[in-house]
Order: structure tokens, then sequence, then C-alpha cells
């Protein structure tokens, strides 16, 4: 769970909340606390949903008839209120990870395991059928392995049976990897999509990957619709064929929920280990989680371009134990990416895409802001005492803590790795670097603190944007300010130096657009337009001819000579968000607080 960000509501309804457990298309999910004290999970509906009319007599009919879904494997709904000003549904609370998240740690799972959760999660889809509902949005992240078992949550997508659609004729709702072909199709969907759904959801927990995995979304589409579902791990024969006949491309020919029961609990073991079910306990500092070969490319052997391709890069959405991360960094030689959440340190192999985590087990709250160091070595973030924490990435163990009056609102790394820019936090706003050898400081006040700081590549100006609007360059060596500029505000700002340190990149949240400044004086040189949400992260590759931004709907990527977009990827609903290219510019990293890293290339 994450902790409450500014902007998140405190109180819902009568709910207090008090974290963040998630989001997806529909909403948000937060955890809550009922005025007797019993947690609960609380879903508020996005305001684009919100301000749709149908939506909200839809949503409204959807939460009475998933009122009356009982069983034991689900999640069931305790309150609600579709008529106020953000719609909000309230679940019990299972406590536990994702399906996702247990397969991500301690790899794919033994047969009885697979059939005991199969067993489970068709107990909770016929509940659900019994009311005349449709999940539609079954996947390993709306599993959660509770202490008793497995339950079903999320019935945010969910329809009724015999509706034609869910907002319109050709809309296509759920998560790709785990769709019908029907519903890839926009066609009609019923109970038999859900045991599609089931069957990729079962082979995930079996092999580790879904049955369609693919690089691309049009790639997994095809073969979700003419392709066999790839089962070549599994060793079970009834599991398979179980798994193997709720695939079938004709919803006509699957079996139906109470035949998949009666398959999966046919020769089930009657016990199984709890530790090959759930996580937990004592386990290795680091595990490794292997993605099938399919997602990866071959490696070149050839000399490395000096410059950015002028190609559509390929995207691989890399395996993670975390279930929010925070910022990615390259080692020097390209080869390995770096990333830090809450409670873990990543290394992505990325010849292979495994990934390897490494707990962090002190007593300090592992926190933003951070940042890593050039060459991925060390990380620096903020701590709930106030300090920041110099963590060796190698070991995850603190090596230093610099004290920060105020404690830090915003961190940045020099290239030359030995200083780093500090901003306090509102209580005494300041920016101080410092020479983390020699133990030099410079001090330099501001009225309020930047929410977001940047070196420039030859080290030799800092930047610091502020929620105000206002972007400030200092000379980081004496404190003096070189440049200025004032423009709209918002509250998400982030900025980044062109190689030749001669330009700024900077969002500009009120209007939705990117901003392109000049680093001597402040003075606009271009607005980039293109944009539909506010730019959370910004980064030029290293010859300066590309820059990505990042937004709560898009990754795009920009043509810096003609202004103009070249490529647009699907984003991450999130607002913490960072971008980093890999050295030789071939490549680049994506990460997000909702989980997700994916791996660029050229």
């Amino acid at each position: 769970m994450e902790p409450l960000r500014p902007a998140d509501p405190r109180q819902v309804g009568p709910y207090r909340l008090d974290g963040r457990l998630g989001a997806g298309g529909m909403g948000e999910v937060f955890r809550g606390v009922s005025p007797s004290g019993r947690t609960v999970a609380v879903k508020i509906v996005r305001a684009e949903y919100a301000a749709d009319p149908e939506f909200r007599r839809r949503f409204a009919r959807e939460i009475e008839a998933a009122r009356r879904v009982g069983g034991f494997h689900t999640a069931q709904v305790v309150d609600a209120d579709p008529a106020a000003a953000s719609p909000w549904l309230v679940t019990a609370y299972i406590p536990g990870p994702s399906l996702r998240q247990v397969v991500l740690r301690q790899g794919p799972m033994a047969p009885g395991a697979v059939r005991r959760l199969g067993a489970g999660l068709a107990e909770g889809l016929a509940a659900i059928h019994a009311c005349g509902l449709v999940h539609r949005d079954l996947k390993p992240g709306n599993v959660i392995m509770g202490p008793d078992g497995p339950r079903i949550i999320d019935f945010g997508i969910a329809r009724a049976a015999d509706a034609t659609a869910l907002t319109s004729t050709g809309a296509v709702v759920g998560t790709f990897s785990f769709m019908s072909p029907e519903q890839v199709r926009a066609d009609v969907t019923g109970p038999a999509s859900d045991v599609f759904s089931l069957g990729c959801v079962l082979a995930y927990a079996a092999l580790g990957h879904g049955p369609f995995d693919a690089p691309t979304i049009p790639a997994i589409v095809r073969r979700i619709v003419s392709a066999p579902p790839d089962l070549g791990g599994l060793t079970d024969p009834g599991l398979r064929d179980v798994i193997g006949r709720c695939l079938e491309k004709d919803p006509r020919r699957r079996p139906s929920v109470p035949d998949v029961l009666t398959g999966l609990t046919t020769g089930v073991p009657r016990r199984v280990p709890r530790r090959a079910v759930l996580f937990g306990g004592a386990g290795a500092a680091a595990t490794a989680v292997a993605v099938p070969a399919v997602l990866l490319w071959p490696r070149s052997g050839g000399p490395k371009a000096p410059r950015t391709p002028h190609t559509v890069p390929s995207v691989l959405t890399l395996p993670s134990t975390e279930v929010a991360v925070f910022d990615v960094a390259f080692t020097p030689d390209g080869r390995t990416l770096v990333g830090a959440g809450f409670s873990s340190l990543l290394r992505w192999d990325l010849a292979t895409a495994r990934v390897s985590a490494r707990e962090l087990k002190d007593d300090t709250t592992y926190k933003q802001p951070m940042a890593f160091s050039p060459d991925g070595r060390t990380l620096a973030t903020g701590g709930d005492d106030g300090a920041v924490h110099l963590r060796d990435t190698g070991t995850g163990r603190i090596r230093k803590k610099l004290t920060v009056a105020g404690g830090a609102n915003a961190l940045a790394f020099a290239p030359d790795g030995r200083t780093l820019a500090v901003a306090s936090n509102r209580d005494r706003p300041y920016v101080q670097v410092l020479n983390m050898v020699t133990g030099r400081a410079v001090t330099m006040k501001t009225d309020t603190p930047p929410s977001a700081l940047a070196f420039s590549p030859d080290g030799e100006r800092l930047g610091g944007r502020f929620s105000s609007g206002k972007l400030m360059v200092w000379n980081p060596s004496d404190g003096a300010k070189t440049a200025e500029a004032s423009t709209e505000g918002g509250n998400y700002d982030c900025l980044a130096f062109s190689p030749d340190g001669k330009t700024v990149a900077m969002s500009n949240s009120y209007n939705w657009g990117i901003e392109l400044r000049s680093a001597s004086d402040g003075d606009l040189r271009a607005t980039l337009k293109d944009v539909k949400e506010s730019v959370r992260a910004l980064a030029f590759s290293p010859d300066g001819g590309t820059l990505v931004s990042l937004d709560k709907k898009d990754a795009r990527l920009w043509n810096v000579a003609s202004r103009r977009v070249t490529a647009t990827f699907p984003g991450d609903d999130d607002d913490a968000q960072a971008v980093v290219f890999s050295p030789d510019g071939q490549s680049f990293a994506t990460t997000s607080g909702a989980g997700t890293t994916r791996f660029y290339r050229f």
C-alpha cells in the first residue's frame, strides 16, 4: 500500500482514507476505515466518467446487481453512492498480495496450487454469474491471495449478462492479455468470456506468463483471435486439458463454470503447502523472475550508434516484484536497469529481462523523493527522520545520512555523481548543493521549495521548477542565479536540460503543454501543445534529437527540431512517473507509481 498523496481525498462518505491500494481504468482505489473501525476498500470513479450521466445510471444499476453477489471467493460490496460528485463504491477489504505479485515474487505455482486457485476462482465466478453479471476484467491483478483463499475483486467494468455493450458499439474494455476473442472484437460477451479469462489467469499462475503474450498489443490481439495458446510448460495433463478447453476461440465450445470446477477438483491433492499458494515469511533477499523469450529482442553485435535512430521503438513491459516503482536508472554500460520502490531495489538484466529484487529491511521508511546517481550505484531518498539517505544499490544498505532542515522536497544528482542538490520542504524553503566528498554546501534561498530539480549535462547549471510556475536556474558552484522565468504553474512539475545545456524543457500543467526555454535567460523558444494531460516526466535523448514526455494518458516521442510527435504509446494513470535514456541513446525506460516499468528499444 502507498501513502496518500497531497491531492488525494481524506474522507469519502463516512469512510476515512489512510492509503492508496491502486488504480484502474475507471477509478482509483484506497484503503479506508469505517466509523466502527472496519477496514474497507474504497473505489472512486474518475472525473471523466463521473461527468457522463449515462455512466452514472449504468454504475448505479451495476452496484445494485453487485450487492447481490455472495460467495466466499469475492469481495462483497458493502456501500456505494453513485450520485456523489465523484461516485464511489466500497467493498470488503481483503488483506494480501495480488496473484500477479505472488507470481512475480516467487515464480509459477505448482500444479496442485493452481488447481486450488482455479477452484476458488470458479466458485467466485459462479456467484457473479448467478446474479446476472459478467466480470469482464478477470486478471492476475484482480485476484487477491487472501490468507483464507483467493478473492475476485474489482467489479468496476462488470455488466449485466444481457447487456450488449458497456459504453457503446465497438467499445473494448478490459485488459488485453486476458481478454476473450469476443471482447477484443467488441462483440457481445457473456459468462463464457469470463471462462476464457479464467483460463488465461490459470495459465499465468502455472507458467509465469500469459498464454497469448506478445511484445505489442496488436500482436497480443492477433494471437488471442487466431493463434493457439502457449501451454508448452504445463506438465499436469488434466490441468492442461481444463485450461485448453477454457481457451477455445468459439465461446460455445468452452466449458461452463461448473464443468471447470469439476475438472479442477478431480484428482486435486488433499494438501498443498501454504508456501505454494501465498508468499510470506522469511525469504531470500533477492529473487529472480523470468519472462518468456518471445518478448525479448536479439542483441546486436555491431557498434553502438552515436545518435538516436529515427524509428519507432519496440516496447517491453518488464517484470517487477514491486507494487510501485518511482525512479529508474541505467548502468553506464546500458545492460542493466535499476529501479526503486517503497520496499525494494530492483535490477533488470536487459539481455534476458530477468529481475532481481533486494528488500530493504532497515528501520527507516523508504519514501519519496528519490533519485539515482548517474552510474546507478547510489540511491538518494527522503526519510521519516527528515534526513536524506544515501543507499548502496548493490546491498540496499544506507551508507550515509545527510541532515536537511525541514526534510527533502526534491533531489537531483550532478553528472559527476559526487554532488547532490536538495530542495527543502515547505517549512524552510531553500535549495542546497552538497558535495558528498568534501562536505562543502552551497545554499540558495527560495520563497517556496521547488518541486523538481535537474542539472545540465555538464553540471554547470542547476534548474528548479516551482508549482507557482516559476523556473529558476543557478550556478551550482556559487549559488548565483543565472536565469529566471515565470509561467503558469500546476500540481505536476518536471524539467530536463538538453544535452548541450542550452535549453530547458519544462512542464506547463496549466495549459497541458511543454515549454522549451533558454537556459541562459529563461526566454521562451517554443511550446509543444499536442498533449492531452499534465506532463509528469521529461527526458532528452543523448544527442538532443528526441524528447520523451510522460503524462497520465500517453508516453510521447517528440522530434525536437520539428517540434512534432513521432510516436505515441499508452501511458500510466499515475502522478509519479520517471523516464531515463540509456547512455548510447538506443533505448529508454519509463516507470510509475502504478507499478509498470517499460523498456523501449529503437
